[in-house]
């Protein structure tokens, strides 16, 4: 990829001539944020952060159904949750 040159931070610098203009336009934005002082790119991060969906807060139904259906059928075990904290090394103190 010809053009295309990344700084020490990994942004892009020059954007290919391939490149659709909402990624010029994000290159840009990109460029300018490595500008701004620490402050205003906390400012940036959370306004960022702010603007994002909020994660899912947990299994949606399907996915506890296929659960469901998969221990009702024998394809797979359950296990205690003090058995599950001893396989991922978390048993509380």
């Amino acid at each position: 990829m010809t053009g295309l040159h990344s700084s020490e931070n990994g942004l892009l610098q020059r954007p290919p001539t391939w490149l659709k203009s909402g990624m010029v336009r994000l290159m840009d934005v990109q460029m300018q944020a490595a500008e701004l002082s620490i402050e205003e790119k906390e400012s940036l991060l959370a306004f960022l952060i702010h603007e994002l969906p909020s994660p899912p807060s947990g299994a949606d139904d399907d996915e506890v159904l296929r659960r469901e259906e998969e221990m009702d059928s024998g394809a797979v075990a359950s296990i205690s949750h003090e058995e599950f904290l001893d396989r991922v090394g978390r048993r509380p103190a």
